[in-house]
């Protein structure tokens, strides 16, 4: 199964994938004890035991999904509020990548990909090689995450 993530997830999906995930492992639980006591060589017995078995692969799907998910959306918090103080950082002036791991409390590696989102983005540039600095658009957008 493969589920496309937006920004800002969507809760009714969220809702309806746990919803989901719930009936599907009471109709397993329902086609296990109807396979049970079904004739253990009859056709119907074979097939609610594979009925049961994808439901439970359904479930168990739908919530590594929504485990998935739920880490998704904390990573897209984490990297706002990494976003907006590494901003703030560079209000006060220009820096190296590692100073601003230091300013925001952050390991280089978490900061690369924010970074390079930022640059992407037009709100910093690379001076010399490896100082960064805000862009006039980049001190707009701090200045008004200041409010």
């Amino acid at each position: 199964m493969t589920v496309t993530r937006f920004p800002g997830g969507d809760p009714a999906l969220t809702e309806a994938a746990q919803s989901l995930s719930k009936i599907a492992r009471e109709l397993g639980e329902l086609s296990h004890t109807l396979a049970t006591q079904a004739s253990s060589d009859s056709p119907e017995a074979a097939r609610l035991g594979a009925s049961q078995e994808a439901l439970a692969a359904l479930a168990q799907r739908l919530d590594d999904w929504h485990t998935q998910e739920a880490a998704f959306q904390a990573q897209v918090v984490d990297d706002a509020r990494l976003r907006k103080r590494v901003l703030n950082a560079l209000l006060k002036g220009p820096a190296l990548p590692i100073e601003l791991a230091a300013a925001t409390l952050s390991l280089p590696e978490e900061i690369r990909p924010v970074l390079d989102r930022l640059e992407d983005e037009g709100l910093i540039a690379t001076r010399g090689g490896r100082l960064l600095t805000l862009t006039g658009a980049g001190r707009r957008v701090a200045r008004r995450s200041r409010r």
